[in-house]
């Protein structure tokens, strides 16, 4: 089964995203980069659409290994 992502929220350093025990955040200048304008739904939305990469970037960190662009700029969040 695949990966799912849950997304947790938006604040100002950018999306927090969820998949299974691991947390990432996606920065704000990332979302930047994406869209026009900046807004939580919009944060969402992308997030949504891009469902897939942010499970192979998420992957790739868990490894430690540094994700493709425009996707290298995602963090993992410390546990705890």
């Amino acid at each position: 089964m695949a990966e799912e992502i849950e997304i947790l929220g938006y604040d100002h350093r950018g999306l927090s995203v969820g998949m299974g025990p691991h947390v990432a955040l996606v920065p704000e200048a990332l979302l930047a980069s994406e869209m026009m304008e900046v807004t939580q739904d919009g944060a969402e939305q992308w997030a949504s659409a891009q469902r897939s990469e942010l499970v192979a970037a998420i992957t790739a960190l868990v490894k430690g290994a540094v994700p493709p662009a425009p996707f290298d700029g995602v963090t993992l969040q410390a546990e705890g």
